[in-house]
């Protein structure tokens, strides 16, 4: 584990910063041809303890000749990220170069690698970059954060938090039990890499799906899938978005990004019913542990060198994986811990755990991972060893209780009466708010016909919702889910598809109460309120881990397969 850690922060670092003696001074682009005014753009930029681009501050580009612009920058400030906009749409940009001068060094930017960009199409070209502009404010970010060797005058203040982080790593260690899984199976291997790699990057976990598909083929079992009847569920509604998309779209299987999404609900129903072992899912835990402390580690360091404790919270402390989906896994690591361990090691490991859940800033499942922690605590009192510091660290958290101000900002449901928003980034444009307006606006794109078979699966679909997004002034957000998977299934499917989504935690749960299996309980009602407030097949990460879970368990018969980890 302390190796895996070091290993991480190390590669995070390589990969994340660029270090440099002096603040950017400058950066110069040389385009390819003659271009317009409306053409070159305008620079942003995040400095010293920002966490987000600062747009009081726009810097201009000036025309060097022979195609070289140059813009000026504040060499005062501690330049961290720097962006390009391009203002008007419908432009086609060809740069043959980019590059930033820190006193007398210059730093040549690749083309093809940038960190982040919206509303621009990047279309590949041997010897220059070209850029095709599809809306107004459309960027490209520079792929590294820079950093300074000034940044490193007080290094000694990393010692403490790093330490405390090893002993926190030391306990956990101290606390997880050994796991029960035979070595060298077939079915141990396929199943522990699936688990472990669920939130890993893409790649990963869609090599450990195809591996668990063709290695397991033989195992299929028409009589297991048939034997629980979760598993035709969720084929169940896997087929009526085949079905929806070949016969209810326009584009036919010419756009099938929604089913490809959707293709592990076929793979998990026909394969887990056969293979399934509840004991498995004690490396769900293993997973949240792994990649809560990998995220914590790197999140320090940022700290340490933004001097901002935002890069804590949220979308900084998760990276590449998002923070809600983060959460779901905690959630269910919490539940697992709660149900399956005793004594002082439980606290331990569900401390940790909500402080990884504090971090990833879910509201709601937060609050439902305290439920689950206030039922114990009527059973046993010691509960409240753990739910004091807790506490404790929410109220001292700023951007967590920032989150939950939102809630409570009565003047924030204004703007569900506006016509149109004049202002993209107003501030009554809340999570809450935001989900009530896009709830709102992708049911009144239907009418009629559409309420029995749905509006399509492709993306045609999305740009239904998009183009009255935009209309009504949410500029920054069209390119938004309807954030609630009942009504993302609704408007995509009709009602039949809603009838299965809805059968899936319902028909669970009702297995649950007669099992009296307070896990496939609690994971039940979890999965049935988190579809509220998140389209939560929206990405593939949510797809794998619902479907495992629900059927891992209910394809179980064996709900003490896990009682060897108590003490």
């Amino acid at each position: 584990m302390f190796l895996l850690m070091a290993i991480v922060v190390c590669y995070y670092i390589y990969n994340q910063y660029y270090l440099l003696e002096t603040s950017i001074n400058s950066v110069e682009l040389v385009f390819s041809s003659e271009v317009s005014k409306e053409e070159i753009p305008i620079v942003y930029i995040s400095s010293d303890k920002e966490s987000k681009i600062n747009f009081k501050n726009v810097y201009k580009f000036q025309e060097q000749g022979h195609l070289v612009y140059q813009c000026q920058l504040d060499a005062l400030k501690k330049l961290r990220k720097l962006r390009l906009y391009f203002s008007y749409p419908n432009k086609t940009v060809l740069i043959k170069s980019i590059r930033v001068k820190s006193g007398k060094e210059v730093i040549s930017i690749p083309l093809q690698k940038f960190k982040n960009r919206s509303g621009v199409k990047i279309i590949e070209q041997p010897n220059d970059l070209k850029l095709e502009v599809l809306v107004s404010s459309g960027y490209i970010e520079l792929p590294k954060t820079y950093i300074y060797t000034s940044d490193f005058k007080n290094i000694y203040q990393l010692a403490l938090p790093t330490l405390l982080l090893l002993f926190l790593i030391f306990l956990v260690l101290k606390s997880l039990k050994p796991i029960n899984i035979e070595p060298h199976t077939k079915t141990s291997i396929t199943l522990s890499l699936l688990i472990l790699s669920m939130f890993l990057p893409d790649p990963i976990y869609n090599v450990a799906l195809i591996s668990l598909g063709v290695l397991h083929i033989r195992d299929v079992s028409w009589k297991a899938i048939k034997g629980q009847k979760i598993n035709l569920i969720v084929l169940g509604f896997f087929i009526i978005y085949i079905v929806n998309n070949l016969f209810a779209s326009e584009e036919g299987f010419k756009e099938i990004s929604t089913v490809e999404r959707f293709l592990p609900f076929f793979v998990l129903a026909v394969v887990l019913p056969s293979i399934a072992r509840r004991k498995y899912l004690s490396l769900f835990p293993v997973s949240a542990f792994v990649l809560g402390f990998g995220f914590l580690l790197t999140s320090v360091f940022d700290v340490y060198i933004h001097r901002n404790f935002e890069f804590l919270s949220f979308d900084y402390f998760s990276k590449y994986l998002h923070p809600v989906y983060f959460s779901y896994l905690l959630f269910f690591s919490i539940c697992f811990i709660d149900l399956n361990y005793k004594g002082r090691y439980k606290y331990i490991l569900e401390f940790v755990l909500f402080v990884f859940l504090i971090f990833s800033g879910s509201k709601m499942v937060f609050l439902l991972s305290l439920i689950v922690v206030f039922i114990n605590l009527l059973k046993n009192k010691k509960t409240a060893i753990l739910i004091l510091p807790l506490a404790l660290i929410v109220v001292l958290f700023s951007p967590l209780k920032h989150r939950f101000d939102e809630i409570l900002n009565k003047e924030d449901f204004t703007v569900l009466n506006e016509k149109h928003i004049e202002n993209s980034n107003d501030a009554r444009v809340s999570g809450l708010t935001l989900r009530l307006l896009l709830w709102r606006e992708t049911l009144a794109t239907m009418s009629g016909f559409d309420y029995i078979t749905g509006k399509g699966v492709t993306k045609q679909t999305n740009r239904l919702l998009e183009n009255r997004l935009v209309n009504l002034g949410l500029l920054g957000h069209k390119n938004f889910n309807p954030h609630n998977q009942y009504v993302d299934t609704f408007w995509r499917t009709g009602v039949l598809g809603l009838i299965f989504l809805m059968l899936i935690p319902i028909y669970s749960l009702v297995i649950g109460i007669k099992r009296k299996d307070k896990l496939i309980i609690q994971f039940s009602l979890f999965m049935f309120v988190v579809m509220w407030s998140e389209s939560i097949f929206g990405r593939v990460n949510g797809v794998y881990f619902f479907t495992t879970v629900i059927l891992i368990l209910l394809n179980s018969k064996n709900i003490n397969e896990n009682s060897h980890i108590r003490v």
